[in-house]
């Protein structure tokens, strides 16, 4: 039992470290939605609450542990999209073999200013 605990313990501190390592952009992420295409045509959205964060870096994106590239290179298969409005980042579509899922990323507000007059 304790040498599986360690191996978990392993596995998951190697994790982080690459998840820490890769030196790109934090984003949280709060909200999901999950797009499946039928093959009749029509597409079946499913919205989940989902939480968690997104790391990009220079080709790729690393959700939640694990890695999509976005920027593939001659040969490598394009995983992830990123899309942006006037404020930046919105959302990730990861590509899926039957549709795709797209992760909202959470803005933060606004910083505003105040104005004391004394």
């Amino acid at each position: 039992m304790q040498a599986v605990l360690l191996i978990i313990a392993i596995a998951l501190t190697i994790a982080l470290y690459r998840m820490l390592s890769r030196g790109g952009k934090t984003y949280p992420y709060a909200g999901t939605q999950t797009t499946s295409f039928q093959k009749d045509g029509t597409e079946q959205v499913v919205p989940g609450n989902e939480n968690g964060s997104i790391i990009i870096t220079n080709k790729t994106v690393l959700i939640d542990g694990i890695e999509y590239c976005y920027k593939p290179m001659e040969g490598e298969q394009l995983q992830a999209i990123l899309d942006y409005d006037e404020s930046g980042l919105c959302s990730v579509r990861v590509i899926l073999s039957e549709g795709e899922k797209r992760y909202f990323i959470r803005k933060s507000p606004s910083k505003k200013t105040t104005m004391h007059i004394a």
